[in-house]
């Protein structure tokens, strides 16, 4: 009857460890997936950012055609026109630079629960060792 007793606990610390070693392989993969959010969330600011800077394009072009058409002049001849257009761009530019940071900070945030998470998956593993190990310790004490 002991050789019984050996192999149940063999089987439970071997299944300690398993079972560690399985949740450890989920956090990292889930830790992955917090990577490739950050990339993605990343990329979304990238596009919004270059969004914005065309729609300022787009406005310059509208304040231009709109001054021209009105006889006001368009041009160098025209400062307050020129002044209202550099404001135009300077604040498209100011958008586009506030969806990097956003894109940039939400990806630093993702980064660092993928960190966490794989730091849980490392402590995980380990305690699953150390308990089979005891548990292999206990059942032939």
């Amino acid at each position: 009857m002991a050789s019984l007793a050996t192999i149940a606990t063999v089987i439970s610390a071997t299944s300690t460890v398993v079972g560690g070693a399985m949740q450890a392989s989920a956090m990292r993969d889930e830790a992955a997936q917090l990577d490739a959010k950050g990339q993605e969330e990343l990329a979304a600011s990238q596009r919004k950012a270059e969004a914005r800077r065309e729609e300022g394009r787009l406005l310059t072009s509208r304040q231009q055609a709109l001054a021209a058409a009105s006889g006001a002049g368009a041009g160098v001849d025209a400062p307050s026109i020129m002044q209202l257009m550099g404001e135009t761009s300077k604040q498209a530019e100011f958008n586009a630079q506030s969806e990097l940071f956003g894109g940039e900070s939400r990806k630093l945030g993702l980064k660092r629960a993928a960190d966490n998470k794989r730091r849980e998956a490392s402590a995980t593993l380990l305690g699953s060792v150390l308990s089979g190990a005891g548990r292999l310790a206990g059942g032939f004490g």
